[in-house]
């Protein structure tokens, strides 16, 4: 169900949630506060996917605080790729970017990717493993995000040191051009719209943040595991859509090198 405020702010910020019953308020007055620093119009939205733990009555609390709040919601879990379309193909801004709710990297690294794209760029990430990113992380995780992103930078040749952080903005022009094509409801849509907007060539911006894992204060086995497979199964997935060149006739501009 979508609320119906559906106007069309210049910014659209997306908090994509499962299970954030514990942290949704806080983020929500946290970004409040700190998104009018942006200097444009936004719009504040949540996404929610699924939940099982009470996050779609703290929801209703919210909207009912803030009559301002976007959101829209799903009794079945989709996955995060599948409730960012579902909520942007129904507003029409100028600006999209979304931001885990836990905040790793903080509002300042929400601010830095909108800007990006402000100054230019169709695509802007953060990243926690470029040059100058400073990480705060379990060591297994980190390894193993390491390694899978090796594999799909080399692979792909996208030249992106971190597909996966999950704090990123695009254009309006950009989205037109990705939503459309993408096709993972799972995490790894995050990796696939990089990939995606890399084979477009449009001009994609990687930030450095400062990345404090909030979540996980130590990895589980259980999960790595099944991240290991959602992404690999994702991974092949992919590389079988570029070999096979599935994709219409994209503009003709210049990719941005890393």
């Amino acid at each position: 169900m979508f609320s119906p405020h559906l106007d069309n702010p210049e910014l659209l910020v997306t908090i994509p949630v499962y299970n954030e019953r514990g942290r949704i308020s806080a983020t929500v007055s946290s970004l409040r506060t700190s998104l009018p620093t942006v200097g444009i119009p936004f719009r504040l939205s949540i996404s929610e996917d699924g939940s099982t733990d009470g996050t779609p009555a703290e929801i209703l609390n919210l909207q009912r605080d803030y009559p301002e709040l976007l959101t829209s919601s799903d009794p079945e879990k989709r996955g995060r790729g599948y409730a960012l379309r579902r909520l942007w193909n129904s507003v029409q801004a100028e600006i999209y970017a979304f931001t885990d709710a836990d905040l790793p990297a903080g509002p300042e690294a929400l601010a830095e990717v909108i800007g990006a794209v402000r100054n230019g760029a169709d695509v802007a990430t953060a990243s926690r493993y470029k040059t100058g990113a400073q990480l705060s992380r379990p060591p297994l995780r980190s390894l193993v995000s390491r390694a899978y992103n090796w594999l799909i930078r080399t692979s792909f040749r996208d030249g992106i040191f971190d597909h996966q952080c999950g704090v990123k903005a695009f254009s309006r022009s950009a989205l037109e051009i990705l939503l459309p094509q993408s096709r993972e409801d799972s995490w790894f849509w995050d990796t696939e719209i990089l990939v995606l907007a890399k084979q477009a060539g449009l001009r994609v911006e990687e930030i450095p943040v400062r990345w404090s894992e909030q979540k996980y204060g130590k990895t589980s086995i259980r999960r790595l595991l099944s991240d290991i497979v959602l992404h690999g199964a994702g991974f092949v997935r992919l590389a079988g859509r570029v070999s096979k060149e599935e994709y219409p006739a994209f503009p003709n501009r210049q990719a941005v090198s890393e």
